[in-house]
């Protein structure tokens, strides 16, 4: 079952996963835009219109809270790598996706997180 192209930030620190979750995603004919920093990824949603973030949870906890709030304001957020008592996942809401995770299960967790954000 398809689902309409997306804008999606990945805001991930390993490259490796970086490159996975871009390759899947562009399958699915989204726009994909990468980011290692929570504050460059809140800029981008500044310029763009953002309608998915895909985000390590690890590293988004280490961040600064304001930031993490505004990147919640800016569009969904689709929380990866989470560890079973992650603050920030339980105060926002979010939308969670276990590790590991297949190709398959993330395709899901994107389509599901799209599906709840309208």
């Amino acid at each position: 079952m398809g689902r309409t192209p997306a804008t999606i930030v990945v805001l991930e620190e390993s490259a490796a996963a970086q490159e996975l979750i871009d390759q899947t995603l562009r399958q699915s004919g989204d726009r994909v835009l990468i980011s290692n920093n929570p504050v460059e990824a809140l800029e981008l949603a500044n310029r763009v219109r953002i309608d998915l973030i895909v985000g390590d949870a690890g590293l988004l906890e280490g961040s600064d809270p304001h930031v993490v709030e505004q990147l919640h304001l800016v569009g969904h957020v689709l929380y990866t790598h989470v560890r079973e008592s992650s603050r920030l996942a339980r105060l926002h809401s979010a939308t969670v996706l276990q590790s590991p995770f297949s190709l398959e299960e993330l395709r899901e967790a994107v389509a599901a997180a799209l599906r709840d954000r309208r």
